[in-house]
């Protein structure tokens, strides 16, 4: 079953096309990589897919729920119980060490964490580095991390 579906999605930037006619279908649990030249609307489809933008046509059911028909407080909930989602940018906290970055969305959540972060940070082969700072990382660390 799919966790990301979208059907004909297009958008544009007033008379410039950016994507048409995209169909998507994602399961859970799978990792795909959006690959293209830069300002060929990756970043866009993205946003879109997240529902943090929207299409200009087609359609975008997350975990179920048409992404259209939510308020914006419904499509955060949706995202951050749904959608991992790596942004370009690495978005971590320069003051809060690796591990306290990674548990975040975990403690706002309300979930505890019980060895989760070590797993994750395991999971990307950083199991032993969880107390550095991110300025102590490499951009390939800090990637994966993200």
């Amino acid at each position: 079953m799919s966790v990301l579906q979208a059907r004909g999605l297009a958008k544009r930037y007033g008379d410039t096309p950016v994507f048409a006619s995209v169909d998507l279908d994602l399961a859970a649990g799978e990792i795909v990589a959006l690959l293209g030249e830069s300002g060929s609307g990756k970043s866009t489809l993205l946003n879109c897919l997240a529902g943090l933008d929207e299409a200009d046509s087609g359609s975008i059911l997350l975990a179920g729920q048409p992404l259209r028909e939510l308020d914006d407080e419904a499509r955060s909930a949706l995202r951050r119980e749904s959608l991992g989602f790596v942004f370009q940018a690495f978005h971590l906290l320069p003051h809060l060490s690796v591990a306290d970055n990674v548990a975040l969305p975990l403690r706002l959540l309300g979930v505890p964490d019980n060895g989760r972060v070590a797993q994750m940070l395991e999971a990307v082969s950083l199991g032993s580095l969880g107390a550095r700072m991110p300025r102590q990382w490499s951009g390939g660390q800090l990637q994966r991390v993200a």
